[in-house]
């Protein structure tokens, strides 16, 4: 066994970077600016000496057709080029060098932007990627303006740059204007033709050219990227309102349906409770007298398994002595060993299985067991309810356990495909344990593996919300960590072995393993790039729009979680909590899943996470509850 790989920390952090980079990237490269002014001035050269320089390119339309009246006109010239526009055509830029014209940089985005040392570092890495050279020629030392941003008439643009008896003449790579007026000034008499700098560029190192094929690659490909982006936050928007219509739709007529049906008779058969525990010293004596304190009216056997314990949690439980309650000591073996031991020593055929952290109501079994008057019933889900919600952590799962876990049962149950009785409080008929061989031990989440092979062997899978339990939720965040990160684990794990239900016709193939993959795992997956968006619009690319469609997705998501509170007779108060909870909370959710996923990848094994008990569930029925 190994223990959680920080690995897969640093592989989402850097997968975000990476993409963070690139889209942002893409961006800067995208957004031209206002061209910066270039101071004027003269290069020494000789009375009649011209050097041409070319700015803005290399243009895949122009700048051709300029290289041709070069070489019809027998004059080499110097091309200042943009980095941008040379990443976009590697292919003219090359062509500029392969004609034996010099090349040099104006910027990166436009032209004189090379006084800015970011958008110069820039420029030098697109000619390491195109040409793999790197150049000493960084903007016109000084120029004569040719005029041909303000002028068209030919004549007058000769003129222009014959102003001076020499010197570099300032021409734009952006039409054909600047090809003939190099071809005009060929024509006359008294000048001859240099190059800017005699020197040839130097050769890139291999880091140069190393950062070079990164920026170029994020150029290029930070448009897919953003285009991917865009995908991913229509399909998570499409997942999240399919979800809230599911729960404004199922969920209600399940609840409807279950009041206008006639109830039928009370169904009372003898109960035994199994109670797997490790070291659960500090809540056990709490979780047995709840039980056995239960006012069902048929027999309740209460078998306690002490699985290894090393704090006394065996000893706690036999000290109370109680009527009804057996206590079986067993080494450790793990959570489903434990389980498979209580139902061999349990004498009835109805068997509550229940965390040793957990608090019944006095009607808790009773309410459980109702379904199984309907023989097809093999299992049955109670509702299992956060005992410790003080504090901002406690309000968070509390939200969670109502808007997600019991509300996706109740959408479920109305599919029939439930595919978690959780361990905290469940019922299951001997028959549907023995038809799928017991509690297997194949996965880290046993009671969703369990669910899933009891549907797949045909029986039924209920859920009684007025079943409540109350459970002890971690206490940190380190805590809720690792008890989410098992349970996503295993989840995944129980998902991947009973694929064989996709390919089956029943309600666990056509529904359950469906709904789990679409909300369980591409939406959590594709719900974090919509806050990458919401950052990248909100502070690079200027654009609101992201965090407008974030907030709407927030708001209808809290109006789902009300929605939910009310489905299970709880106040509204805790819903304050719920934006937060969205702004934290749920990122930590997205990493447990996200990290889960990478983990079943990877094909690294997890031990089991136990979670560190505090004993006090304040919020429990009768108030504080604490075991010493």
């Amino acid at each position: 066994m190994t223990r959680t790989p920080r690995l897969h920390w640093i592989s989402i952090l850097l997968g975000l970077l990476v993409l963070m980079c690139v889209v942002s990237f893409h961006a800067y490269a995208s957004i031209r600016p206002e061209p910066v002014p270039v101071a004027g001035g003269h290069r020494e050269l000789p009375d009649g000496t011209l050097a041409l320089a070319f700015h803005g390119g290399p243009d895949p339309k122009w700048t051709p057709r300029t290289l041709e009246r070069l070489d019809a006109a027998g004059i080499k010239a110097t091309f200042f080029v943009t980095g941008a526009q040379v990443t976009r055509h590697p292919d003219v830029a090359r062509r500029i060098v392969a004609e034996g014209h010099r090349i040099g940089i104006d910027g990166f985005r436009a032209e004189g932007d090379h006084t800015d040392p970011l958008n110069l570092a820039f420029a030098q890495a697109a000619l390491a990627d195109a040409l793999g050279v790197h150049t000493r020629l960084v903007g016109a030392p000084a120029e004569v303006d040719s005029g041909d941003r303000e002028y068209q008439d030919i004549g007058t643009l000769v003129r222009m740059s014959l102003r001076e008896r020499g010197g570099v003449v300032r021409l734009h790579d952006d039409g054909s204007i600047g090809g003939d007026i190099a071809r005009e000034l060929a024509r006359q008499p008294g000048y001859r033709f240099v190059l800017v700098d005699d020197g040839p560029p130097v050769e890139a190192s291999v880091r140069e050219r190393f950062t070079g094929a990164v920026t170029t690659w994020s150029q290029r490909n930070g448009g897919v990227v953003l285009v991917l982006f865009g995908t991913a936050i229509a399909i998570a928007a499409l997942l999240g309102l399919l979800r809230t219509l599911m729960q404004l739709g199922l969920a209600h007529t399940d609840r409807r349906l279950r009041r206008e049906s006639e109830p039928p008779p009370w169904f009372a058969p003898p109960v035994s409770v199994v109670v797997p525990a490790y070291n659960e010293a500090l809540n056990i004596a709490a979780t047995v007298r709840s039980i056995a304190g239960n006012n069902h009216v048929a027999d309740v056997e209460v078998i306690v398994v002490d699985d290894g314990s090393t704090d006394g949690t065996a000893d706690v439980a036999k000290e109370l002595d109680l009527p009804g309650v057996t206590v079986i000591r067993q080494t450790n073996q793990g959570k489903p060993a434990a389980l498979n031991a209580g139902v061999r020593e349990a004498a009835h055929d109805v068997l509550v299985l229940v965390d040793g952290d957990t608090i019944f109501e006095p009607d808790t079994i009773g309410q459980l067991v109702q379904p199984f008057a309907d023989n097809g019933v093999g299992a049955v889900s109670g509702n299992a309810k956060v005992g410790n919600r003080q504090g901002l952590l406690g309000r968070w799962q509390h939200l969670e356990y109502c808007a997600g876990s019991n509300l996706d049962r109740q959408i479920l149950h109305a599919l029939r495909c439930i595919p978690t009785v959780p361990g905290a409080v469940g019922a299951f008929r001997r028959a549907a344990l023995t038809d799928v061989g017991g509690v297997s031990d194949d996965t880290l989440a046993e009671d969703t593996d369990l669910t899933m092979a009891v549907t797949r062997a045909g029986w039924r899978v209920a859920y009684r919300p007025e079943a409540r339990a109350w459970t002890e939720a971690p206490a940190s965040l380190h805590g809720l960590f690792r008890q989410r990160y098992r349970w996503s684990y295993g989840t995944f794990q129980a998902m991947w072995k009973h694929r064989g239900a996709l390919v089956e016709n029943g309600p666990m193939g056509r529904f359950g393993l469906l709904y789990l993959l679409a909300f369980h795992l591409l939406l959590p997956l594709l719900a974090p790039v919509m806050d990458l968006f919401v950052l990248y619009g909100f502070l690079v690319a200027d654009a609101p729009l992201g965090l407008i469609v974030w907030a709407v997705f927030l708001l209808i998501q809290t109006a789902s979680a009300g929605y939910a509170l009310r489905l299970d007779g709880e106040s509204l108060r805790p819903l304050w909590a719920y934006p937060l909870q969205q702004l934290v909370y749920r990122q930590l959710m997205y990493v447990v899943v996200i990290q889960s996923l990478i983990t079943a990848l990877h094909g690294t094994q997890l031990r089991w996470m136990s979670v560190r008990r505090t004993g006090r569930l304040t919020d429990a029925p009768g108030g504080t509850v604490h075991v010493t």
